[in-house]
Formats: structure tokens, sequence, C-alpha cells
């Protein structure tokens, strides 16, 4: 790997490395020449390929770049040349300052759905760009969606589009949660795979985490497989509705990118959207329930919570985790005195850290409340995601790679209904060691709780630790039944 003043092509330094991930490496790097900045991306190369299989793959490599090169939106980052050094793919980029939409989240969680409408809009727009000249961009998600100062958006990464219909030489580039089940399936992508993709990132902007979201990758590449993600409960019932719709499991029920910018452009506060017959909310409901007819008994969700309902729930907003577990209780039962820098990790997290040599644990306690949708009160929304959970987290059960997961097992005495379930995951260098993971999730009316107990550097023959998260998740069960 080149060092920080690596000089590629005789022209661009690279001066420090800005990411890294499944398909490259990005560098901020000076063009001597021009005397800019730029972004220089590093092309991952799978491993294992002959040297002539090496030599396609960076020729394709070129092709698509410079094809990608030819793509102009303002919502697209620019490439101005591609570089091969040996076998190895670079490509040159604008540097952009804008921060990525998945740190936004994290910082600030769910963003507003007017907001989200509009960042689709800009992302829309570079994907129809590229649609156009018959690209597709593989990799959309919200690490590589930017967002300015002045709140618009930018999709970055076009390094890495191919030809629509173009083989899978870039078949390992991309997210799990954010690539569409026909890609995972290793079948034909289109168009709707990205608006597939743009679905799932707006899904985890507004509702503050993805639609998937589970802590094994193949477990999420089974729920995006197997499974319907709950209703995007702080979308609102037409954005929401959208949302699960371009989430289909069947690319020929999607949404297309022209009824996609129509719902988002009404939402997003722009020129008014036609509510005739012939509108918006003609596609849109058939959209869902063909969804519905094409998943199966899965599809009720989306369908059900598309239509109107009243109840909140005993929590109009979820509390404070770090009021719901005292410093005391804590450091009790995780036999240790918790760090300073523990407590509030990001909306709706606590976590409580120890470090010592013998071995490292942390505790987190997440609550969030979900709210009315359609005939659907909050509570019978937090019901079905409950049970939706607990039938994704069983289906996980068993050993994948260096990830293993035990069995899904009831826990009596927290809230109305609760579950818990072990995990393992060796370190990449070690058969023996790695880190240790109880996993309880539990349901009071419509609040949802989640307490997750980790240990790190811990031998493969340990037993198993329940015990802290299941007593962790009586006291914040007891706090919660005195705060309502």
């Amino acid at each position: 790997m080149p060092g920080d003043l690596y000089l590629l092509a005789g022209r661009y330094r690279l001066i420090e490395r800005l990411g890294q991930g499944g398909a490259g490496t990005v560098w901020r790097a000076i063009d001597e020449i021009l005397d800019r900045q730029v972004a220089v991306k590093q092309v991952r190369v799978p491993e294992g390929l002959t040297p002539r299989e090496r030599a396609e793959f960076a020729d394709r490599a070129i092709h698509e770049a410079r094809s990608a090169g030819r793509l102009r939106d303002p919502a697209i980052v620019v490439v101005h040349d591609v570089v091969l050094e040996g076998d190895q793919p670079w490509i040159i980029m604008d540097i952009v300052s804008g921060r990525s939409l998945d740190k936004v989240i994290r910082e600030q969680g769910p963003l507003p759905p007017a907001f989200v409408a509009a960042v689709g809009l800009r992302v829309l727009s570079a994907l129809e760009v590229a649609h156009t000249h018959g690209m597709l961009h593989h990799d959309v998600k919200p690490a590589n969606i930017l967002l300015e100062a002045d709140g618009s958006a930018m999709l970055t990464d076009f390094g890495i589009a191919v030809p629509v219909g173009g083989g899978h030489k870039f078949a390992g580039a991309g997210s799990p949660g954010y690539m569409a089940p026909e890609r995972l399936n290793e079948q034909p992508s289109g168009p709707a795979s990205d608006l597939w993709s743009l679905g799932a990132s707006l899904y985890t902007a507004v509702e503050g985490r993805a639609p998937f979201e589970r802590e094994l990758s193949a477990a999420v590449v089974a729920a995006v497989l197997l499974h319907e993600p709950p209703f995007p409960a702080r979308a609102g019932r037409e954005l929401g509705g959208l949302l699960v719709a371009m989430l289909a499991k069947d690319p020929a029920v999607r949404p297309t990118a022209s009824q996609v910018r129509q719902v988002l452009t009404g939402l997003a506060g722009g020129a008014p959207v036609p509510r005739s017959a012939t509108g918006k909310r003609r596609w849109l409901l058939p959209a869902v329930l063909a969804a519905v007819v094409a998943l199966g008994a899965g599809g009720w969700y989306a369908a059900g919570a598309l239509r109107g309902g009243p109840e909140t729930g005993r929590f109009v907003t979820a509390p404070d985790p770090c009021e719901l577990l005292g410093d005391a209780d804590a450091a009790r039962l995780m036999k240790g005195r918790p760090d300073p820098d523990s407590g509030r990790s990001r909306p709706g997290e606590c976590q409580w850290i120890i470090r010592d040599q013998g071995q490292n644990r942390r505790l987190v306690v997440r609550v969030w409340a979900e709210k009315p949708n359609g005939d659907l009160s909050g509570p019978q929304v937090a019901e079905r995601r409950f049970t939706s959970e607990k039938s994704t987290r069983g289906a996980a059960e068993g050993a994948v790679s260096r990830d293993a997961r035990g069995k899904v097992g009831d826990v009596d005495g927290v809230g109305e209904s609760a579950i818990v379930q072990n995990a393992f995951r060796f370190y990449l260098n070690s058969n023996e060691t790695g880190t240790s993971d109880s996993i309880l999730l539990f349901r009071t009316s419509n609040l949802l709780g989640e307490v997750i107990w980790r240990r790190e550097d811990v031998p493969a023959s340990a037993p198993e630790d329940k015990a802290p998260a299941e007593a962790v998740a009586r006291l914040v069960s007891q706090a919660l039944s005195r705060s309502n």
C-alpha cells in the first residue's frame, strides 16, 4: 500500500487516507501539474485472480471509470482521470468537503421526512443521468451520499459504476444491507436495483436505522432476501408507502424513477404533485399490494400500515436510556468501574465501558418508541416489529464463517415480552478468542428496548454469560414502569 507521500503516475501526490470500503481506498492528493487537491481512489482488486484475470479486471475497471467520467450532473462527483500502475487501477475525482449522510444520521438520529425527500431527489437525479447513459451505480448507500453545508446532496463513488446488463466484474462491491435482492442472488440487475438501494438509504435517513439492520452480515443478507422491513413509522404515510414500494423484492413491482420523483417532489415542498386518479395515489397502493403478492404473507405489514389508526401507547417519546439505569447498578453488574467516556453514545442509546487487562466489557442500552400507523396503534406496531425481529433473529441461528449465533430464548419478567440471543465472533487473527455478545430485545406498550452485553478477548470455550443482560433489562423495565 502506498505511503503518505507516494507519487502516482508522476503527478498525483498522496497526502492522507480519507476512507476505505469494499470497493477500495480513497486518498486525498495534490495534482502537482494543476496544483489542486483531488480525491484518488485505489480500486480494490479481488483476491485470488490469475495474472490474466487481474489484467482483465484492470482493463474493465479503466473502461468503466472512463464511462463514469462522461456523466455530468450537479449531484455527481466528477471523475477526471484514470490511471493504471502495474495491474492496480486508480480513479481521480473531485474532492468534496461535505459530510456523509451516514455520519449525519449517527450524530443527529432520524432526519425530517421533507429533508430526506429533498436528498432523495438529488440522488435520484444523479441516478437518472447514469441510467440514461446505460450505467448502474451499484453502491448507493448513506456513506456514498455527501451533504453540503447548504443541504444539497451529491452521490459519490461512480468509479465502480457498471453497464446495465454488463456482467459481475464488480460483484464484490457494495454493502449487503443496501444491495437489492437480485444482486445478492447474482441475478441480472438494472435501474430498479439502484432505486432499491436508494429506497434503503432514504429509509435509514428517516428512521435512523437501516431497514434490514442486524448484528451479523449473514443475517442482513437473509433479511434482505427473505423478510420485509418494518413500516418506516417516522416517514409518515406517503413517504413510508413509497419506501416500502421501492424495497419490494421483485424489481418488476417497484415504482419507476419518474414515479419516485413525483412523490418526492411533493414531499420536499417542490412543485405541486397531481392527486388525480392518474397521479401518485393511483400507483402507490397497487405497487405496495403487488409487493404483498410477490412476498406472500410477509406483505401484510406494509399494506396494513398504510391505513389510518389512533392510539399512541404509553410513550409519546422514548425516555433517556442513561436515566433508566444508574451508574452504580451498571458497575455492580459489570463487576468494575465504568470509564469516564461512558454515557450517551447517540440518540436513544447509552453505554457503559470497562477496560482492563483481563477483559474489556461494554454494556449498551437502547430504547425507542414506535408510532401509530394507519389502523395500527403504537403498541400494535411495536408488537409486530418485535415479532418480526424474533423471527429474523431466530433465522440467523447457526455458524457462518467466523460468526456463530445461538437460539433465541424467551425471557420472563421483562416488559410485556422479551427475547435473548447469544453470539460469538472470532477475531480475524485468531481461532481461539473473540467477542461474546448477549443481546436482549424487549417490548413495553409501544416502546422497544435492547440491551447488549459485550465481552472482548473471550476464549471460544468460555460459557455464555447472558445473566447481566437480563438483570439490566429487568432494572430498565422497572424504571419504565415508574416513569409512566
